[in-house]
């Protein structure tokens, strides 16, 4: 037997295939290079564009930040102006007030104390009652401002007051008014300088909160204003609980008793013309009439009056605060005293009176059915104001707050002023 030889054809049992090395070819290379580069210059600019997107970004956040702090900030200017069209009727151009009937803001206690922010609470809410200003009393119905203001409008005349009638660098924004009105904006009038206790802290001493005096406490007065007689109808059936009036019916609350007295008087003789008033004033006494006029003097109630006859405000206020000599008429607060809160004993206020009551009144006047006026002067300027110039004060005077009531001293000083017929039991 004879061994066979191996075929050279076919491999080794233990043969191990392989492939023999080659090198990569240069476009890999190049590729493989180029895929580098790219990586490391988009690295390079994502990460310049991450830095100059969050400069851009907090340039941008920054710039709006400033642009919302200035729009934040309220415009003192604006505020002047709209101090001047909704405050300085009262209060005065330069916020020193009215003695003895609108406290001052230049220089005030309350207002060095309380700021812009108690500012903007009491022009959104309104004070009527008694209230110590720099130590003087002073008792009255300011109206709220906060449904006809607003909190851009607010936060301005708030700041103006703090910081352009007084020294306080502190203003109030917008944004700041509106969080105040979410709080306060629905409630009631603050209760006088007792309410205020709780607002401004170190506030002086204040009044006590009490109801305002309504005048004579007589039974008898009570049931004719409240109930009437069998010949009186009762005066608050037209003229309101707290004589405010309405529509044609007029605003009694804190009239001069002279005055008061007089009309009535006037309604009695037919020297003023009203079928339902000569009824009524027939069927008092002169001690109740004396007694009636004292009472709606002291009343001191909120205003029941606002522009309703689409009259020119802006006319309307020239007319009352300057008049218009191009027509022989001068100013209404030149006889009826500053801010139209009267001047006893013979010229009512009118401020606050209701619009109707007043246009009609000048209509008469100017008619010659109305001519009890002192020295017949409201005849003469009832016809030269035409219709729109009679409802454009009309509607002005109706924007503004009520005469304050008056006090008991002032009622003594003036009673033997209420007029009384002769020959007529008292």
């Amino acid at each position: 037997m004879t061994d066979k030889k191996p075929d050279p054809r076919r491999p080794d049992e233990t043969f191990e295939p392989f492939e023999e090395t080659r090198r990569i070819p240069w476009p890999v290379y190049s590729i493989a290079i180029a895929l580098a580069i790219w990586g490391v210059i988009m690295l390079v600019q994502t990460s310049t564009a991450v830095e100059v997107a969050d400069k851009t970004q907090k340039e941008v956040a920054k710039e709006d930040s400033t642009k919302l702090a200035q729009a934040a900030a309220p415009d003192l200017d604006a505020g002047k102006t709209l101090f001047a069209d909704n405050c300085a009727t009262c209060h005065g151009d330069a916020g020193e007030g009215v003695a003895g009937a609108f406290p001052p803001l230049h220089g005030s206690d309350v207002v060095k104390l309380g700021g812009a922010k108690a500012v903007t609470h009491i022009v959104m809410r309104g004070i009527g009652g008694k209230l110590n200003v720099n130590g003087d009393g002073y008792e009255g119905q300011m109206p709220a401002f906060g449904s006809v203001l607003s909190d851009t409008e607010i936060s301005e005349i708030a700041s103006y007051v703090a910081t352009g009638l007084n020294d306080d660098a502190k203003t109030i924004s917008a944004p700041e008014v509106a969080d105040i009105r979410k709080v306060a904006g629905d409630k009631d009038p603050f209760d006088g300088g007792a309410g205020l206790a709780g607002l401004i802290n170190d506030l002086p001493a204040q009044p006590n909160s009490e109801a305002a005096d309504q005048g004579a406490d007589s039974e008898r007065v009570a049931r004719l204003v409240g109930q009437g007689t069998d010949t009186v109808w009762a005066c608050a059936s037209c003229h309101g609980d707290k004589g405010e009036g309405i529509e044609t019916v007029p605003r009694l609350a804190g009239l001069p008793a002279p005055y008061l007295a007089k009309q009535l008087h006037d309604f009695q003789r037919g020297t003023r013309f009203n079928d339902s008033m000569a009824y009524v004033a027939k069927g008092l006494s002169d001690r109740e009439i004396g007694e009636l006029a004292n009472y709606y003097a002291s009343m001191s109630s909120p205003s029941g009056a606002k522009p309703a006859l689409q009259g020119d405000l802006k006319r309307g206020a020239q007319l009352a605060k300057q008049g218009d000599w191009s027509i022989g008429v001068p100013a209404c607060f030149t006889c009826h005293g500053p801010s139209g809160v009267g001047v006893a004993p013979n010229f009512p206020g009118i401020a606050a009176q209701q619009p109707s009551y007043v246009a009609h009144q000048l209509a008469m006047w100017a008619g010659g059915s109305r001519h009890n006026s002192p020295l017949g002067l409201m005849a003469g300027i009832g016809k030269a104001l035409n219709d729109s110039d009679r409802r454009a004060v009309a509607d002005y005077l109706a924007s503004l707050a009520p005469m304050p009531a008056m006090d008991k001293t002032e009622l003594a000083a003036m009673e033997s002023n209420i007029p009384v017929r002769e020959g007529v039991d008292q």
